[in-house]
């Protein structure tokens, strides 16, 4: 009873003591659990071998100082690969371990130096602001810096300052060399190995070039980006990540200009000083002119092919409601028709799919089989060649007076601009030319039956405008009747 209430005096007269004005109250001492439990943060910007043993060296050293300190590790955020510098770039394992400092759940942070921590100034004032509202640990293998005192958050602040100029400095100087390199027409260094080139990006294998050839092929003989990944799926072809191919994979492929030894710097061709693309030092797998068809192809707004996942219906799309609404594939009550969807038209109109696709498809075969084979294009190319040719020296010639200060710069914009436009139109026109063509003569009804679903669409596509579907009376019989279904030809176009 005597401990008890001597025990309650002290605990008055401290309160009195700590209530004056006079005393200035410290921030209260965090008291952890038995073991402070930390979390060992790892990062390298650039594994290139992909080993993860800088990183594993990392781990190791801070390890051993947290169990210097008596600390317990928590987990390992590693950030392998992961750029600090870089603003549009997440750190996962970063952002993992601001949340749990946050939370609570670790007492702070073990990290090898502080730039592997940050690089930008605003990461590291988000830890310091985590830190005021919770104070903890904080401790590098480099040296310690206390993010709860002023002193520590200033010299935390220059640090990341200096290491900020440092990568900001081997920013420039490695975009400097990489825009000289794609000016000599070399291989900049670095990323993953493309398709159809071997590990030195630069050697060419050769049978992966016969795949991306034979897709390009595909591509101007009009099958769809989807169509292609299927066979190619089917057939086993794998990728260079091994994964399934997948359309925005095959696309970004074709529309890569190094496939066409071409090089581009920040996603553009480079150009030389008289205009013309900078070669680059490794064979092409398809000319150029080929893979400007093929870019024309996949970049056309008008391209009839569908788009994303391909269509299971060869008349979808080309079927116009007589409101004139686009008709498309449906599966309704156990049977393939083609209505014409409320959203977009009536939604009244629906047609047996089978019926339809016969009579058209023995249409198309008839048109095809009368026509002429197709006669050789080669005297037009050359000529066409030639325009593009003369027009790029005129813009060489251009571009060369501007340059020499023999002309004005609102003469030299408005006149580039025009010759810009001129020889991108003569490209386009040799682009559409050098696309496959529908088959004609005798042998259409064998190629027809070889093709696949996308294969016939797209000569469907090659000499239908569409299919006018035109409106039934309703003393009409219910069977399948020719007549109300009219072809347009692409004749004349």
């Amino acid at each position: 009873m005597l401990r008890q209430a001597a025990a309650l005096i002290d605990a008055d007269r401290c309160q009195h003591l700590l209530d004056h004005p006079a005393v200035e109250l410290r921030k209260p001492l965090i008291r952890y659990p038995s073991r402070v439990r930390v979390a060992v943060y790892t990062r390298v910007s650039d594994d290139q071998e992909g080993r993860g043993l800088a990183v594993g060296r990392q781990e190791q050293d801070c390890r051993a100082l947290a169990g210097l300190r008596g600390w317990d590790v928590a987990y390992v955020a590693c950030d392998n690969s992961v750029s600090a510098y870089k603003t549009n770039i997440i750190r996962p394992e970063f952002e993992r371990m601001m949340v749990d400092l946050e939370a609570g759940l670790i007492n702070g942070i073990v990290a090898y130096d502080l730039d592997r921590l940050a690089r930008q100034p605003v990461d590291l004032e988000r830890a310091i602001k985590l830190y005021d509202n919770r104070p903890g640990v904080f401790a590098t293998v480099q040296g310690d810096i206390d993010l709860g005192s002023a002193d520590g958050r200033t010299l935390a602040r220059v640090m990341v300052a200096f290491a900020n100029k440092s990568s900001m400095d081997m920013s420039r100087r490695q975009s400097r060399k990489q825009r000289q390199l794609a000016e000599q027409g070399m291989y900049g260094g670095g990323g993953k190995r493309a398709y159809g080139f071997d590990d030195d990006r630069v050697t060419v294998r050769p049978a992966e070039a016969k795949i991306i050839q034979e897709a390009a092929n595909r591509v101007l003989a009009g099958e769809s980006l989807s169509s292609i990944c299927r066979s190619f799926n089917e057939r086993g072809i794998a990728t260079t990540s091994t994964v399934p191919w997948r359309r925005n994979t095959l696309r970004g492929l074709l529309l890569a200009p190094r496939i066409a030894g071409l090089r581009i710097y920040h996603g553009a061709l480079v150009l030389s000083d008289d205009g013309q693309p900078v070669k680059a030092r490794w064979k092409p797998i398809i000319d150029p002119g080929t893979w400007e068809a093929v870019r024309e192809t996949l970049t056309d707004p008008t391209r009839t092919i569908s788009r994303g996942r391909d269509s299971k219906y060869l008349l979808s799309g080309l079927l116009r409601c007589p409101c004139s609404s686009k008709m498309f594939g449906v599966y309704i009550r156990g049977a393939r028709k083609y209505r014409c969807h409320q959203d977009w038209g009536c939604g009244r109109t629906v047609r047996m799919a089978a019926p339809l696709d016969e009579h058209i498809t023995e249409l198309v075969l008839r048109y095809l089989e009368r026509e002429a084979v197709q006669v050789d294009r080669e005297p037009a190319d050359n000529a066409l060649d030639l325009q593009i040719t003369e027009s790029e020296r005129s813009l060489a010639a251009l571009i060369n007076e501007w340059n020499e200060g023999r002309m004005s710069d609102a003469v030299f914009f408005a006149a580039q601009a025009k010759k810009e436009t001129s020889l991108t139109a003569l490209r386009r026109q040799r682009a559409k030319g050098r696309r496959s063509h529908a088959p004609t003569g005798p042998g259409v009804r064998e190629i027809w039956a070889n093709s696949n679903l996308s294969q016939r669409r797209a000569i469907l596509s090659e000499v239908l405008v569409g299919v006018k579907v035109l409106a039934k009376p309703n003393s009409a019989p219910k069977k399948f009747l020719p007549e109300y279904y009219v072809p347009r030809w692409r004749e004349g176009d």
